[in-house]
């Protein structure tokens, strides 16, 4: 470009034109039905949306680098004032956002200290604490031992394990239940030998494989199953603290930023959310770790790059989509790098992109290979490919159980979108063919490339939250939302405690825009880690509570004390306990929370209770009620009428029944 504040201006242009058009398919009745009629209206949408942005920024860039006419923004007075204007809109913006963050469906934010206070004071605590700690910031060139700061990452480690580690699950509220008992299940079968079949395949991935030999070490049961969550969670932030440690070296961002990553875990709930943590969240931060790696001690051989595919292919295994993205990134980080340095010929370019199209497929054959030879040691059959994608390529999971409208009114995931296409933005900026001359310096070109791998990560993984806008969904990117931040806090760090108005022309116009978005984010970043630790110790009762374990082994032994042991078992709850007891339910089938998707798991029950002629059988919370709805009616109806509740025990809410023969 010619200069490089068409960047801005070709940012600006696409970012318009994009959010027009998603606005229209979502506003405008019959583009919205033709889209629908396709498939899913929000993932269609979104992809169309990502895909428009990145190609409208990609084609403004390259026309903008023809032009001989500065661009409007090459003026520091005009840059300035458009900062000031951008500022102003943003603050507009963020207290709509605040404003409105209870109305978001399934938010909890009312019980925030935030949302419990007058708004005003709200407001000037923030924008005092934010004027003392800008002039601090841009005074103060904060500085950390490497010790010191090994050692605070260690202690938030520390904090965020144990707040995973919530043994007294039949605590938490229905839905986290569901959650839970959804993945333990799959991790029961899976510690009983059995194959998955249409029966018993998890709506989650296939990560009971993984789990099997820890958790035969262990023990198997519940506790077991809590403990290897809590070590798999305290995984999940070192790497996202070493990934921070690596990519960013100012201290004052590294502080800020760590403490602002473990905001979804220690603060915005008394324990975890199981719908994503740590299963959704594990092998992105793992990727992101490697990924930082590669940058910070500069990684490029063959060897390394294969790692990568092999840390996808388990992500795959792990949960289908998340590897997948995955896969999708550590391509991305390589095919960007190539295409930033300046070729001969587009040879070389087209091997990489087939070497690495090649990459993701065999990451994914892979996974799918692991899961076949599974089942064939385990007695079963190979299922098929379909199977192995399952729920997703079902239209009543996707589009009909799954999703949530997204909100129109201001919300966080669309200045979080608008984050992630600035990164997207900036690796493509720095293709060989648009930026105006050749990055000098390596390493700065390899954080590029780690940006636009994080973001292209990120934007797969938000998908989870578009087709389905629930409030805690959006944490599923929180952690490279933070580490973005801090990057590009970074890059206009100098500018940011260096700028003075009456020195204003010194600056160029993309110094400008650069040092105010470090402000903006310092005070972001902030604001989050102000509310994390405020937060924190409003669910210190709640979270003790939570790791309470003998309670749960009293309520298994009240079982075990009244009725037969390894007594045919099934439902929501009961692989739990029957783990505690060390008993084997006998029947291995899909988690009852999501028979909507799998009705005949219902029927298959119900007739191997008949074909083995059970005398009597428990049911876990509300089994009997889901198979009424969703099963065969003709063999609900012989359940009820060949068995009765003998005995009900009851826990936290929960009721478990025992059916014995009339």
């Amino acid at each position: 470009m010619k200069t490089s504040t068409n960047r801005i201006m070709a940012f600006f242009a696409s970012l318009i034109l994009s959010a027009g058009f998603a606005v229209c398919c979502f506003r405008i009745p019959a583009l919205s039905a033709a889209v629908s009629s396709i498939g899913n209206v929000n993932l269609l949408t979104y992809a169309m949306t990502v895909i428009l942005f990145c190609v409208s920024y990609l084609i403004f860039s390259i026309l903008l680098a023809r032009t001989e006419k500065p661009c409007f923004f090459d003026t520091p007075r005009n840059a300035f004032f458009t900062v000031v204007l951008l500022i102003t809109v943003n603050i507009l913006f963020f207290i709509r956002m605040y404003r409105l963050e209870v109305d978001v469906y399934g938010s909890v934010s009312a019980r925030y200290v935030w949302h419990s206070i007058p708004f005003w004071l709200v407001l000037i605590c923030l924008v005092t604490e934010g004027l003392v700690f800008l002039h601090f910031a841009r005074n103060n060139n904060f500085s950390v031992k490497t010790w010191a700061m090994s050692l605070f990452y260690g202690l938030l480690t520390l904090l965020a394990a144990y707040n995973f580690y919530t043994p007294e699950v039949f605590l938490r509220n229905e839905p986290d239940r569901l959650h839970m008992d959804a993945y333990f299940n799959s991790i029961y079968n899976v510690l009983h030998g059995s194959p998955y079949t249409e029966y018993t395949t998890s709506i989650y991935g296939h990560f009971g494989i993984l789990y099997k030999l820890p958790m035969k070490i262990l023990g198997g049961d519940l506790i077991d199953f809590i403990l290897l969550n809590t070590i798999i969670g305290a995984l999940c932030f070192l790497a996202a603290f070493l990934t921070l440690h690596f990519i960013v070296k100012n201290d004052l961002l590294r502080v800020l930023g760590s403490i602002a990553l473990t905001f979804p875990v220690l603060s915005m709930r008394s324990g975890i959310y199981w719908q994503l943590w740590p299963h959704r969240i594990l092998f992105m931060c793992l990727m992101l770790f490697w990924i930082a790696f590669c940058v910070r001690f500069k990684k490029s051989g063959r060897l390394i790059c294969i790692l990568g595919y092999v840390l996808s292919l388990l992500g795959i295994l792990w949960n289908t989509e998340t590897g997948l993205f995955c896969a999708i990134s550590w391509a991305a980080f390589w095919i960007l790098r190539c295409l930033c340095h300046k070729k001969d010929s587009w040879l070389p370019v087209l091997k990489t992109c087939l070497l690495h199209l090649a990459g993701i497929l065999l990451s994914f054959l892979g996974a799918y290979a692991v899961v076949e030879l599974y089942n064939i040691m385990n007695g079963g059959q190979i299922t098929g490919i379909r199977e192995f994608l399952f729920p997703l390529l079902q239209s009543s999971y996707m589009d009909g159980l799954l999703r949530v409208d997204l909100p129109e009114f201001a919300s966080a995931y669309m200045i979080i979108l608008v984050l992630f296409f600035m990164a997207c933005a900036w690796g493509i900026s720095h293709i060989c063919f648009v930026r105006a001359q050749d990055e000098t310096d390596s390493r700065h070109l390899l954080l590029i490339c780690f940006t636009f791998a994080a973001a292209v990560l990120s934007l797969g993984q938000i998908t989870y939250f578009i087709n389905r806008a629930a409030y805690h969904n959006l944490e599923i990117i929180h952690i490279p939302c933070i580490l973005l931040l801090c990057i590009f806090a970074e890059e206009g760090m100098n500018t940011f405690q260096t700028f003075r108005i009456k020195n204003m022309n010194s600056f160029s116009g993309m110094q400008i825009f650069k040092g105010t978005f470090t402000a903006v984010s310092l005070l972001v970043l902030m604001t989050v880690s102000t509310g994390n630790i405020i937060q924190y110790g409003q669910n210190t009762a709640l979270r003790e509570e939570l790791h309470n374990e003998q309670e749960l082994n009293d309520f298994a032994a009240h079982i075990a004390a009244n009725i037969p042991e390894n007594t045919y078992a099934f439902g929501i709850g009961v692989p739990e306990i029957y783990s505690i007891l060390r008993w084997d339910t006998g029947c291995y089938t899909l988690d009852l929370a999501d028979l909507s998707l799998r009705p005949e798991a219902g029927d298959y029950i119900m007739d191997d209770i008949k074909a083995k002629k059970i005398p009597a059988f428990l049911a876990g919370e509300g089994t009997i009620s889901r198979l009424e709805k969703y099963s065969s009616k003709e063999k609900s109806q012989w359940l009820l009428d060949t068995y009765e509740i003998s005995r009900e025990f009851e826990f936290k809410g929960a009721v478990l029944q025992y059916f014995t023969l009339k």
